[in-house]
């Protein structure tokens, strides 16, 4: 069976690269694993930063800014494109890289309140749309975030919601309960604590998938 594993990079052309290599390494604090000449087109630099957990950004960038305007046009909203590039951060992480973009005068917008996930959205140096999003209550650590969702999804379509799902989950993919450590096994073994934390997530993001009348 065919199984993807995760994304492994998205790839960009841009042409501001010391602001694009400040941007990343200073303000999100990612590591340049590769800096070599693009081997396809050797007025370009290939830079591969590091996201975290074996995922990478992957950018062209011309070496002179006038050279990049003449062959490749500035990207635009739109049909096949990308709307933005969204993060997963840790709590501390997100309120530093707050902190960082402010100070360095890069326009944010947010923090956005999603009930289970909060996010800020800001533009990188070539115009990238990009999304650092964290959970204010994390998932107790034996659960995945699909699990959470794919739960709260379920729920949405108990309630009358539609939707046409792919494949069915992988091995190692369960559907969690909504807390009822007597329905699981797993759950039991849980301590009080994570099945607390599991509950405050699943009405966060059942409240945030369903609105605010899915427990009526």
């Amino acid at each position: 069976m065919l199984r993807t594993l995760r994304i492994s990079h998205p790839a960009f052309f841009g042409t501001k690269l010391d602001e694009t290599i400040h941007f990343y390494i200073d303000l999100l604090g990612m590591e340049i694993l590769l800096r070599q000449p693009n081997l396809d087109d050797a007025s370009m630099e290939h830079l591969f930063f590091h996201v975290g957990e074996n995922t990478f950004i992957a950018y062209f960038l011309t070496k002179n800014d006038g050279d990049g305007g003449l062959r490749h046009s500035t990207a635009r909203p739109g049909i096949g494109g990308m709307n933005h590039l969204a993060l997963d951060v840790e709590p501390a992480s997100f309120h530093a890289a707050l902190t960082r973009l402010r100070a360095d005068a890069v326009t944010v917008r947010g923090p956005v309140d999603r009930g289970y996930e909060r996010s800020i959205y800001f533009k990188d140096p070539n115009g990238v749309r990009i999304e650092l999003l964290m959970w204010p209550t994390p998932p107790p650590p034996d659960l995945s975030q699909a699990d959470i969702i794919t739960r709260a999804q379920d729920i949405r379509i108990a309630r009358g919601g539609r939707v046409r799902r792919g494949r069915k989950r992988a091995a190692g993919h369960r559907r969690v309960d909504d807390g009822s450590a007597s329905q699981r096994p797993d759950l039991r073994r849980q301590s009080a604590c994570c099945r607390s934390k599991l509950v405050n997530v699943m009405r966060r993001t059942a409240l945030a998938v369903l609105g605010p009348g899915w427990q009526s």
